[in-house]
């Protein structure tokens, strides 16, 4: 089970992972938005056999505007991986149901029908129950149960029967049914962030793998193309590893690489930054936002953290380590694997100048 905080609130979840779960929310809004597009204009159908003719046609528009503005939702694909449009084509597919039903409720009450067609009284227990199919925070699952109890507070207030008997038990029923979808999209949540972090997390280090480094380097160069921001990377290679191992053994060599990896989380900045391991005794860390002024600056810093510690090895000896640092900032139009390829350049030329410092890429 992961900490409460990160069950709680969104914005405990690191920079990446709100990526991964925006892109889930983002597939799961466009399903149920193209379902529902398909269902709401079907229903036309059945509603000659449910509905009298007074009020036909009036919900019949309104599933016709609702299935465009679900279609609206379907077709809306522009940045699929932002946590605030995630939320925002979730809240509007809520609110989309709740208008309709509210109009629908609002139509067949005038003509007093509401009692005697089947089916419009179920509308807010499904709409309440749709939480569950999406991975949602507690406070995400409690601000959607607010919002629907109050269309509904307000829907039987204006209908003139808060407080009887059967209003009481409508609520009381959305209210058991707002627990069971939120205790499951909260869970959803959790599996989720498991999942999220034995697919891209070394188990060594605890650092992201390069699977996730390389995807979220790609999608920090797209987001920074677009606010027209600098991106830089550092490729860090521990210098004489090899010979670290065959002096002192593996097992020493993997306390070295842990405390490697803390020294960049502690480096790095929450939710912004991204350190990695790409591969054996080496490392990547993503500084989106950062020109060469500031990456320099970062790399110098971990160059100096990594001179004044020192680690215990298996055989009791404290040891030092140190680390050759190549700086890379994205140039117009440049690729990737470009990118890595002139950090690396750069770490070479770091380590064929002496080792233990940091060198930028031309």
């Amino acid at each position: 089970m992961y900490p409460f905080l990160e069950l709680f609130s969104a914005r405990s979840h690191t920079h990446y992972f709100q990526h991964t779960r925006s892109f889930y929310i983002y597939r799961r809004v466009r399903v149920i938005a193209l379902l529902l597009a398909v269902l709401q204009s079907a229903w036309i159908f059945v509603d000659q056999w449910l509905l009298p003719a007074e009020v036909l046609w009036p919900i019949a528009i309104a599933r016709l505007v609702s299935s465009a503005a679900f279609l609206g939702l379907f077709f809306w694909w522009i940045r699929p991986y932002s946590r605030r449009l995630a939320m925002l084509r979730l809240l509007l597919l809520f609110m989309v149901l709740t208008v309709f039903h509210s109009f629908s409720s609002a139509i067949l009450t005038l003509y007093g029908y509401e009692q005697s067609v089947a089916g419009y009284q179920f509308f807010p227990f499904m709409i309440i129950s749709m939480m569950a199919i999406f991975p949602l925070a507690i406070i995400e699952v409690l601000g959607l149960t607010l919002l629907l109890t109050l269309v509904e507070l307000v829907t039987q207030l204006a209908h003139g029967n808060l407080g009887d008997v059967v209003s009481v038990n409508n609520l009381w029923l959305l209210l058991v049914l707002a627990v069971v979808a939120g205790w499951a999209s909260v869970n959803q949540l959790n599996m989720l962030l498991v999942l999220h972090r034995q697919a891209t997390r070394d188990p060594l280090t605890g650092l992201a793998n390069r699977r996730l480094v390389l995807e979220q380097l790609e999608n920090d160069m797209a987001s920074c193309r677009d606010d027209d921001q600098p991106i830089a990377v550092l490729l860090f290679d521990l210098d004489k590893f090899k010979g670290f191992n065959d002096n002192y053994g593996h097992a020493a060599g993997d306390i070295v690489l842990k405390e490697f990896a803390d020294i960049l989380k502690k480096q790095a900045r929450k939710k912004l930054d991204l350190p990695g391991r790409f591969g054996g005794e080496e490392f990547l860390m993503v500084l989106p936002g950062m020109d060469a002024k500031a990456a320099s600056a970062v790399a110098d810093a971990i160059n100096n953290t990594c001179r004044g510690v020192t680690v215990q090895v298996p055989s009791g000896e404290r040891v030092g380590f140190t680390t050759s640092i190549g700086v890379a900032v994205l140039k117009p139009g440049e690729t990737q694997s470009e990118l890595i390829r002139r950090a690396d350049e750069a770490l070479y030329r770091a380590k064929d100048s002496g080792r233990d410092r940091y060198q930028l890429a031309d």
